[in-house]
């Protein structure tokens, strides 16, 4: 971090400069990423104290931590424009005026091992002005360039010292010294937007005025200097620390790092579409856009370690053609015995290297969560393929993927139970014709890609994401809907997105981003759909999955499952067994339920009006479907290359299939 003089400071404000510096005196940082009508301060953040000081002080550091703001700097390193003090309070408190700043006995404890001198005071005094010069030169600056301004000073407040049990809010807003006229609704909206924030076995609360009040020097401050910026005091409690010891929790930093974040944005484009001249559609427009070369690095570095890892690869049984020669033989008294292609990783080795990856060196919060994500996940999935053919790979494709509830296998039932128009295309093609026509699809779609045949598959086709390449089951039987339907699912959907992917400068959309595999089924079904030539007995397909999963999960051993679907939906041999290979592959494979859920889930997105083509920039998922749209407006990816029309032209021609569809919970 450059130090710069004061003075330095305020000429780099004043001719719009982005910057990131501490004070020379080392008082406080000042980051500008970008101008923008909101600036977040955190103002007891601090914990240094002079080293001509620190012997004539009786409180040792732990003992100042307890009334400092630990962290509050952290809370607001994804937003533009911050101003973090790194000096503690105990020194000189920037909450408090010039005569005020510096205390003799503070929270009942006594400072100071004898007074300070005059010499002394002077100089921490003249921190605390330098402070206060170079917020007065930014606010000037935002209120010249925007018209108005809105600082969000950010603290933290301790709850266990009282005897008395009570539910202290999470998040405390203090408003003593807001012109409620003229601010209130920006005050309510910061309170609807922290409202939102979410957190594991912690419930949240917003208040107003319940623990602390805002009556800080500050936003006195700033009331008594400015006509158009206001200061809204946040005090978050310490649930993200053991306030007694110190220890930090690192899963509740993030969460309200990123809540913060979320409400701080948000309220931010209401008061800049409200109060200033600098009228913005997208929240993304009010953060910063300078590439974080950290964030590029360990892009780069991910997607080498991850980009041969090819899931169905690994989980697709190289002996499943033998397999089901032999069960069929035994009676169906010999079990598949799957073997697999073995793992090109050494398993922890690769973990390791993943775990090493600085993401906490990440600028911003909501960026670094999605990588830890990504990494989680990818983590599972080492297991789960380290497992195969034990029982521990279904509990980590349980981890990975979940399992059928109630709901889904209540719309299962429901489906197989419909009546509707089934397919009369019968006339199976022959295996020239298979590859060229879906040689022929490819080449229309003009986005590249390779087409072969595989053996030993679960699938009838799929796509290998990694090789580009179409593989298409050398067994597979197939008529003219299917290849029409097949080249929506594979080629429109999941060759697109991994084209799509490829394009981007940020290469995480390859690897997918967490939970994937619902949300691309689930388009690439709904393209199915949309051609029009999808029938009711592809909708049972997708639901004798869930069944399928289900009584695997349960404990039902591949004979039962494989009996169950001849027994009770008269399947024939082969298709019972290709069904219940499909499941257990790998030793109980879960992901095969996903289809119909995904399905019904985007159908809903759909019909809601939702657009659908920003969905096929990668292997994404609905849930960072906004996270994904800031990364485009700030500059690190591009909106998808590739489109599918399917999804504005498509025709809905079987309303019984959409009437089942609407009928499912």
């Amino acid at each position: 971090m450059f130090k710069l003089s004061i003075s330095e400071i305020i000429e780099k404000i004043n001719k719009e400069k982005v910057f990131a510096a501490t004070v020379d005196q080392g008082g406080f940082t000042i980051i500008i990423e970008k101008y923008v009508p909101f600036i977040c301060v955190a103002i007891h953040n601090g914990c240094d104290i002079k080293e001509s000081l620190i012997d004539k002080c009786l409180l040792d550091k732990k003992a100042r931590w307890s009334e400092e703001d630990p962290l509050t700097g952290d809370f607001i390193e994804s937003l533009p424009i911050r101003i973090i003090a790194n000096d503690s309070r105990y020194e000189y408190d920037l909450n408090r005026q010039e005569d005020e700043a510096i205390y003799d006995v503070a929270w009942g404890k006594p400072v100071w091992k004898q007074k300070l001198s005059a010499e002394e005071k002077a100089q921490s005094i003249k921190q605390h002005r330098e402070f206060y010069t170079v917020l007065k030169a930014l606010v000037k600056k935002i209120e010249e360039k925007f018209q108005a301004s809105i600082i969000y000073d950010i603290h933290s407040y301790n709850y266990k010292r009282s005897d008395v049990h009570e539910e202290y809010p999470v998040f405390n807003l203090g408003t003593e010294q807001v012109n409620k006229n003229k601010y209130s609704k920006y005050v309510n909206r910061l309170v609807k937007e922290l409202s939102k924030i979410e957190f594991e076995d912690i419930e949240n609360r917003v208040a107003e005025n319940e623990v602390f009040f805002g009556r800080g020097y500050l936003a006195s401050f700033i009331a008594e200097t400015f006509d158009n910026t206001v200061v809204l005091p946040l005090e978050v409690k310490k649930i993200y620390c053991d306030e007694n010891n110190g220890d930090i929790f690192p899963s509740v930093v993030n969460a309200i790092s990123e809540g913060i974040k979320r409400a701080i944005v948000s309220t931010s484009l209401y008061f800049n579409n409200n109060e200033t001249n600098n009228k913005v559609s997208n929240k993304a427009k009010l953060l910063s856009n300078i590439e974080d070369p950290v964030l590029i690095s360990i892009d780069k570095k991910l997607y080498a370690l991850l980009r041969n890892f090819e899931t169905l690869v690994y989980v697709n049984p190289k002996n499943l053609e033998n397999s089901k020669k032999l069960f069929f033989e035994s009676r169906y008294r010999k079990e598949p015995n799957f073997n697999y292609t073995p793992l090109k990783i050494d398993p922890y080795e690769l973990k390791k290297s993943l775990y090493q990856l600085p993401i906490n060196d990440m600028q911003d919060v909501s960026i670094q969560s999605l990588y830890k994500e990504i990494i989680r996940e990818y983590s599972i999935t080492i297991d789960m393929l380290s497992s195969r053919g034990t029982e521990d790979f279904l509990y980590n494709s349980l981890r990975l993927y979940g399992k059928p509830d109630n709901v889904d296998v209540m719309n299962a039932n429901y489906i197989i139970q419909s009546y509707g128009k089934d397919n009369e295309t019968n006339m199976n093609l022959e295996k020239e014709e298979i590859y060229k026509l879906f040689s022929d699809e490819l080449k229309a779609w003009d986005m590249g890609g390779k087409i072969t045949f595989g053996r030993n598959m679960a699938a009838r086709i799929m796509v290998n994401s990694a090789k580009k390449t179409l593989v298409i089951n050398e067994k597979a039987k197939l008529n003219e809907d299917d290849i029409k339907l097949l080249s929506q699912h594979e080629i429109g959907v999941h060759m697109l997105t991994t084209m799509n992917a490829s394009k981007q400068p940020l290469r995480f959309l390859s690897l997918g981003t967490p939970n994937n595999a619902e949300t691309q089924e689930g388009l690439a079904v709904l393209a199915e759909f949309l051609t029009g030539t999808m029938h009711i007995d592809r909708l049972k397909e997708l639901a004798y999955r869930v069944i399928a999963v289900n009584m695997m999960v349960k404990g039902d051993s591949f004979r039962d499952i494989f009996e169950y679907f001849v027994e009770e939906y008269d399947f024939d041999r082969d298709r019972a067994f290709n069904l219940t290979a499909r499941v257990l592959r790998g030793g109980g494979f879960t992901k095969d339920y996903l289809y119909l859920r995904g399905f019904i889930k985007i159908y809903n997105y759909f019909k809601s009006g939702k657009p659908l083509q920003e969905l096929l920039i990668g292997k994404t998922s609905i849930e960072y479907n906004d996270l994904l749209n800031e990364l485009i407006s700030r500059g690190y990816l591009k909106k998808p290359r590739y489109t599918n029309d399917i999804f504005e032209n498509g025709q809905i021609d079987d309303p019984i299939i959409e009437y089942i569809l609407k009928s499912t919970k």
